[in-house]
């Protein structure tokens, strides 16, 4: 795979925020690894940077436009960080939003 879970979670239809454009220097696009945190690359420093002067230091937190998919994950993503989807783009990619 070798992809960001920002990419990989547009891939799937689902719009995660990242207020900087991906460039690691927000965290918008924080989720939380709930399973195969070991499928995902190393943290690298910017990244642990930037997480642990917003007081996320703990490991099972990533930034998805840092973090790079190496196989079976499973993350959370706060409620509050998912952007509401257009209608119009979510019935053309047939996700059904209640």
């Amino acid at each position: 795979m070798n992809i960001s879970l920002l990419d990989a979670a547009k891939a799937l239809g689902f719009q995660l925020n990242h207020d900087c454009g991906g460039n690691a220097s927000c965290t918008t696009c924080r989720v939380e690894v709930q399973v195969g945190l070991d499928q995902l690359s190393e943290i690298e420093f910017d990244e642990q940077d930037l997480l642990d002067r917003e007081a996320l230091s703990e490991p099972w937190h990533r930034l998805g436009c840092q973090a790079r998919v190496l196989g079976d994950v499973v993350v959370r993503v706060p409620e509050a960080k998912w952007e509401i989807p257009n209608p119009a783009t979510t019935e053309a990619q047939g996700v059904d939003i209640q």
